[in-house]
């Protein structure tokens, strides 16, 4: 009698067994910002920009104060670019050299800005009482003012210049990131612990340097990009005004403002300068979003 011997099929394991690899925190966040095209194109952008304004003098063969009275008024062509001003200007030239302001303005000022904000807010969630009362009725007294008149008015008192202006809008762009790290102190300091961490006697700027700020990170980068289009705008408004940057310094809002008296007849002088100031409050908005949807902010400030 032949026996016959039957081997059990072994099921399909292999989906099982295979290693998995789970995407860490940043990696995610990347993958989730480029599916966001308006946030690429935003970091092309600012990417294109901040090239151009490092690299002026090698990108235009003009200087920004040279004179061509005989080219006064032309339009776009092979000598100038983007055309001439009234004075004979390169109109091309300027605005690469105003893209300077603009970026020093909106990256400076966001940057004193989150200083401010997150010192105060690690102190108001952090420490609480009486310090929480202040920085709470302080943020409270700069939202109920209109910012752009605050920062108006410090302009005509500080006088007009590129250092005042960045003064001037650091006092009244640190609310954001203060409401945002205020928060999230708050939330971090009734976690178990921190309770453990502060009976072991770790000092409080261990617990706020390894525990509040790591996870308040995400954050301040997308509140500095969210603060930027309206540095940006400020910059180039009050610069229209004939409150920002001093002539013969270029700026694309005193450009706009130049351009405006011409537009009948030369409208090239108006379209360059408000078609790049559109172009980077957009980009800088669509970058701060696709941040905001890669690190999954979802905040009211």
């Amino acid at each position: 009698m032949t026996t016959l011997t039957q081997t059990p099929s072994t099921p399909a394991t292999t989906s099982l067994s295979e290693e998995r690899h789970y995407a860490g925190f940043w990696t995610a966040a990347w993958r989730r910002f480029r599916r966001n095209k308006l946030a690429l194109f935003g970091m092309v952008y600012v990417t294109l920009i901040l090239l151009v304004a490092i690299f002026a003098p090698y990108i235009t063969k003009y200087k920004v104060e040279q004179i061509f009275p005989q080219d006064a008024l032309q339009g776009p062509s092979a000598a100038h670019f983007f055309g001439s001003d009234y004075l004979g200007r390169d109109i091309f030239t300027r605005m690469v050299y105003g893209a300077r302001p603009m970026l020093i303005v909106g990256f400076f000022t966001q940057i004193f800005g989150i200083i401010i904000g997150t010192t105060l807010g690690i102190m108001a969630g952090y420490l609480g009482g009486v310090v929480d009362w202040v920085v709470t009725r302080l943020v409270d007294l700069f939202s109920a003012l209109p910012w752009y008149l605050i920062v108006l008015y410090l302009v005509m008192v500080l006088s007009p210049s590129l250092q005042n202006i960045i003064i001037a809008l650091s006092i009244t762009s640190w609310v954001g990131s203060c409401r945002l790290v205020r928060g999230l102190s708050m939330s971090i300091r009734e976690q178990e612990y921190i309770e453990a961490a502060q009976a072991l006697g770790i000092p409080g700027w261990r617990v706020v340097l390894f525990h509040v700020l790591p996870q308040a990170t995400p954050l301040l980068i997308w509140a500095f990009a969210a603060g930027i289009p309206g540095a940006v705008f400020a910059e180039a408004s009050l610069s229209f005004l004939g409150m920002g940057i001093r002539p013969p310094n270029p700026s694309w809002g005193q450009m706009l403002a130049e351009g405006g008296s011409y537009f009948s007849y030369w409208p090239h002088m108006l379209f360059f300068p408000s078609a790049f100031i559109i172009l980077s409050v957009l980009a800088f908005q669509g970058l701060a979003d696709g941040l905001r949807q890669a690190v999954a902010v979802n905040v009211n400030v």
